[in-house]
């Protein structure tokens, strides 16, 4: 009896909310992410090389998230009667930018407090440099090939069967996402955090307590913004490297049935939870940065003003 309730709630949780969840976090993803392209492409924005890399990073989001939410369109495309190879290929394909996205995307994230740490930096420093618009494009090259490299473990370790998505290879694959996405992205983002933060200090410090306005104040409102949106990206990373280390170390061991139901339904809810990470740029920018929200109402009132 036990047993059967354990099961039924299960199937609930599968079948009811997860699908609910999924569809709400699309929906509001879909919302962020016009209104980032309308905010980050006004006029004061659309040349500053940090909302170039979260409107990159939102355009991400946005792809990772359609893929997330119907996975079943996927699965639909390998049931055709497509050739073997082509079929072969699709899944190795899914497989890679399953894993290639949501890397992408942190690191554009980990460019923008990246350019927020050079903005804070002395005019002669060499990490000043890097707030140049001719650096934008190069940077991004960069990232995408760096989260290339880290990503390629994943159609490596999948299964040779094209209609039988999965990885013949799991506790390698769960070590290699864990290391990746758990660990060694938040590490960097907190160094770069701890790195800002430290500069914006010793500026207070020169300057004795004085709050500089303008392009400062605007700097600082960003800089602010910056770091909420990365500190709340560790903590669904942890989150994440948390659930997933405890399952990956559990799984192998004989459990109970109930046991083995909450394992799979925490591994289950942390992988849909996850994609709420792509959902949070555009509400915590509207929460942390009274610039974002001056130039976002701006632009409506511009918009309803021409009609």
């Amino acid at each position: 009896m036990q047993r059967s309730i354990s099961y039924n709630t299960y199937s609930f949780l599968l079948t009811e909310i997860l699908p609910n969840i999924m569809l709400i976090c699309f929906i509001l993803g879909l919302i962020g992410f016009i209104g980032n392209i309308f905010t980050f492409l006004q006029p004061n924005l659309r040349w500053n090389n940090c909302c170039i890399y979260m409107l990159c990073s939102s355009i991400v989001d946005i792809i990772y998230l359609s893929i997330n939410t119907f996975p079943n369109y996927l699965q639909t495309i390998y049931s055709f009667k497509l050739p073997w190879n082509l079929s072969f290929n699709l899944c190795k394909l899914y497989y890679f930018l399953y894993s290639f996205l949501p890397q992408l995307s942190i690191n554009l994230l980990l460019l923008s407090i990246i350019d927020r740490y050079a903005c804070t930096c002395a005019l002669t420093s060499w990490a000043h440099r890097l707030n140049k618009l001719k650096m934008v494009p190069r940077l991004i090259l960069m990232i995408i090939c760096i989260s290339s490299i880290f990503s390629i473990y994943s159609p490596i370790l999948g299964n040779s069967e094209p209609l039988l998505c999965g990885y013949h290879e799991q506790n390698i694959y769960g070590i290699l996402s864990i290391f990746f996405n758990g660990i060694l992205q938040p590490i960097v983002i907190l160094i770069f955090v701890l790195l800002t933060y430290r500069n914006i200090r010793q500026s207070r410090q020169r300057v004795g307590g004085m709050v500089k306005s303008g392009v400062n104040r605007f700097r600082n409102q960003f800089i602010v913004m910056m770091i909420t949106q990365v500190l709340i990206t560790v903590i669904f990373s942890l989150q994440w490297m948390i659930v997933q280390t405890y399952v990956l170390f559990n799984a192998s061991i004989e459990t109970s049935f109930d046991d083995l139901l909450m394992m799979v339904i925490l591994f289950t809810f942390s992988n849909n939870i996850y994609p709420f990470n792509n959902v949070k740029s555009f509400y915590f920018s509207i929460l942390t940065s009274k610039s974002y929200r001056q130039i976002f109402i701006k632009g409506l009132k511009k918009i309803f003003s021409r009609q």
